[in-house]
């Protein structure tokens, strides 16, 4: 028994040790760094808890956040109503053996295998304002009156992009999606179908409700990417966040923070590190439920 605890320790050492450095050493220093103001050279000043006063209550630094942030709760509602919503039709409909479904499955992955950086470039010369794809196809079919700046205009903005990281990210969604409802034993679908239940009852009284456990679980994981995007708002409209930051997450907020860029308000990495808090605050609870769940459905098996 000695001897099998020393090999189990042999195998998860090199794990941990990979885990300390790179998890819960930035972690512990980012906890550490909200207490002080630093510009990231020269001496660290101490501030104790000042950051999280200019975070919550002082004025406008206070409303960046805060900004910021219900741009993030908005980017996690509309991602999970296209992202799963919509993905569970599709998933419905691919699972429903029709023509060409395993062609359809490839298509509809394909976008995620996309560098994101070439998907910022490609949708920023399709929503080009005078000569961008969209607008072009708007106009050929007679619905040139809703061409526009997409991503120009502060209304438009962040759903645009919202939109975009859909377009990109579906597939994903959609294959999880699928292989659930096709783990669902065809005889209760056929027995349904024998006592003359219709295609949407099928759905919502069988379909839906055995899918649930998967669609819980990635509304979970959608919640956490939520909170952590970066990479698509600054591929589509770079670190300021525009038009007037009306694209501004939590992640745009603190690069512009900790490490400056034109027209941001403070350059101050322990400030940054106190968003970074926040951001760790807001999502952890997230992530605990989730590990919950998880290993509540595999007692369950």
């Amino acid at each position: 028994m000695k001897l099998a605890k020393r090999y189990l320790l042999l195998f998860v050492l090199p794990a941990l040790v990979l885990y300390t450095l790179f998890i819960v050493y930035p972690l512990i220093n980012s906890l550490f760094l909200s207490l002080y103001s630093w510009p990231g050279v020269g001496q660290k000043t101490f501030v104790g808890l000042d950051n999280f006063r200019r975070v919550f209550t002082a004025g406008a630094f206070k409303n960046e956040v805060f900004n910021a942030f219900w741009h993030n709760v908005y980017f996690y509602f509309l991602a999970a109503a296209i992202e799963i919503g919509v993905g569970f039709f599709i998933a419905l409909m691919l699972a429903s053996k029709i023509k060409g479904a395993r062609m359809f499955r490839n298509i509809v992955y394909i976008p995620n295998m996309i560098p994101l950086v070439l998907v910022g470039f490609m949708w920023s010369l399709y929503l080009n304002p005078q000569v961008g794809l969209v607008n072009q196809f708007l106009r050929a079919i007679g619905l040139g009156g809703l061409a526009q700046s997409w991503l120009g205009q502060e209304s438009t903005a962040l759903t645009t992009i919202i939109l975009v990281n859909a377009w990109r990210n579906i597939g994903f969604y959609v294959l999880v999606l699928l292989a659930a409802i096709l783990d669902i034993n065809p005889s209760l679908l056929e027995a349904a179908y024998i006592d003359g239940a219709s295609n949407w009852k099928i759905i919502w009284r069988i379909i839906f409700p055995l899918s649930f456990s998967t669609i819980r679980t990635l509304a979970i994981l959608l919640f956490i990417w939520s909170f952590n995007v970066f990479d698509m708002i600054y591929a589509l409209e770079g670190v300021q966040a525009g038009p007037y930051r009306s694209t501004d997450v939590l992640g745009t907020l603190f690069y512009r923070t900790a490490f400056g860029g034109l027209g941001s308000s403070a350059v101050d990495m322990g400030l940054g590190a106190t968003i970074t808090v926040f951001i760790f605050a807001t999502i952890m609870p997230v992530s605990i439920l989730y590990v919950y769940l998880v290993e509540k459905r595999q007692r369950s098996v």
